[in-house]
């Protein structure tokens, strides 16, 4: 029997590919294209490949020469977008992303991609409108399935959290018969779960009803105008304290104007976006792209990068989002973040605080390997710890206060410091993250 040299190499790519084995996918994808040079599933894997081990040039011209062919290759299109992305080409990438979006309008990582791209180029109505359709495709009526298990899915704290917000949401909205009766529902499912994230039930879910974990409620945040930065924060210093410290960690206080801190503090109170239950334990949290873009937050993030041009000009937002504690010595353990430099700032009124001089952010200057690459928060921290202990303390601890913001190198080791806050909706620890450019 005449054997299938084609068919063969391309289900050894295949197999490889599924194996993580690069090396074996590449020589089975390249003996596929020698037999069939224009095979649409063989070159945009290698081009796959090739953008990872940091080949994008090559990458982009297989690409180039595979949408020509086959112009309707959505992932084609998708791929090359990042591959753009990546040789700093961002009107072009842009131009990749909407191919992908015409060919795809449900394309979640394509309107996500784009909201971004928008947004370093500094057009932030374009990068909402992109965000706002992700978010819809991951929690409204037309949703497509990808945030499917936080829909499902559930833990005590959760509940009781959005039971206490739609409380807090009777005193300042007309709907408060509504949200008072799902604030009961909610408790009521909540006090049947055992600890920890739990499948619901169909039971559960039906009392929850079909807008559990979807956007309920949001506040109008829109930009400010004059400004949502205070304009006293001396730019000047902060990037001359950037460069002249070997820790790169610097402290800027009353960051926000008033009116951008009170606007910014009743968003993150009041609005229904903390979706995100199972990242950290005993925390909720809301990403740019799940409920966290608004003008207000876009308007704060571009002042700041416009504030600091020597230090954040070549660095456009990559990421944002805001961690809330749901228990008042609950703390985020060190990691680091994946991006070049990093801005975490708190909302919380002092007040809440119990301990001033602690509950803030300890940062480890002693930095990583460059080659550190970073997996994920749970897998991290053991490796994390092994090597602080065997290069010594090298720690900056940061109290906490209202409307401060730590500036940092992203790769370095970071996590609150024993945080004590008051117990009450009102009193749980919110931190914002900004994240600028890319790691290394």
């Amino acid at each position: 029997m005449v054997g299938d040299p084609k068919g063969d190499a391309i289900k050894r790519a295949m197999a490889a590919q599924q194996m993580g084995d690069d090396t074996a996918e590449e020589n089975a994808c390249r003996e596929a294209l020698e037999i069939n040079p224009k095979h649409p599933v063989m070159r945009h894997n290698l081009s796959a490949l090739l953008a990872r081990r940091g080949e994008t040039v090559v990458a982009l011209e297989f690409l180039d020469a595979l949408v020509e062919d086959e112009p309707g290759y959505t992932s084609a299109h998708f791929n090359r977008g990042g591959v753009l992305i990546s040789l700093g080409r961002t009107e072009d990438a842009i131009k990749a992303f909407l191919n992908v979006t015409s060919l795809d309008p449900n394309h979640i990582d394509a309107h996500r991609a784009l909201g971004f791209q928008w947004l370093a180029l500094g057009n932030r109505d374009r990068s909402l409108d992109h965000f706002a359709r992700t978010y819809d495709l991951r929690r409204g009526e037309g949703r497509i399935g990808v945030a499917e298990k936080s829909l499902h899915s559930t833990s005590s704290e959760k509940l009781q959290h959005d039971a206490d917000l739609f409380r807090c949401l009777l005193l300042s909205t007309r709907a408060g018969q509504r949200f008072e009766t799902l604030a009961r529902l909610y408790e009521q499912v909540a006090a049947g779960l055992r600890v920890g994230v739990v499948e619901l039930s169909e039971e559960q879910l039906e009392t929850l009803g079909s807008d559990y974990n979807t956007s309920i409620y949001s506040v109008d945040a829109p930009e400010i105008f004059g400004g949502a930065l205070n304009p006293d924060i001396d730019a000047t210093a902060i990037e001359a304290s950037w460069k002249a410290s070997e820790t790169g960690v610097v402290t800027i206080d009353n960051l926000l104007t008033e009116r951008g801190l009170a606007l910014l503090q009743k968003f993150l109170q009041q609005s229904t976006i903390w979706h995100d239950f199972t990242h950290i334990g005993g925390f909720v949290a809301t990403y740019l792209e799940d409920g966290m873009a608004c003008p207000l937050v876009l308007q704060i993030a571009d002042e700041f990068r416009a504030a600091l041009p020597g230090l954040l000009g070549p660095h456009p937002l990559t990421q944002a989002w805001a961690f809330k504690a749901l228990g008042s010595g609950r703390s985020i353990d060190i990691h680091a973040d994946d991006a070049a430099i990093s801005l975490n700032f708190w909302v919380t009124p002092d007040d809440a605080n119990r301990n001033p001089d602690k509950g803030g952010l300890v940062v480890y200057c002693y930095p990583p390997p460059s080659d550190w690459s970073i997996v994920d928060y749970d897998s991290d921290r053991a490796r994390i710890r092994t090597f602080l202990a065997e290069n010594g303390s090298s720690a900056i601890t940061v109290p906490y206060r209202e409307n401060r913001g730590v500036l940092f190198e992203s790769r370095l080791f970071h996590g609150t410091d024993r945080p004590d806050f008051s117990s009450g909706y009102a009193n749980h620890r919110i931190n914002v993250t900004m994240l600028f450019g890319n790691r290394g």
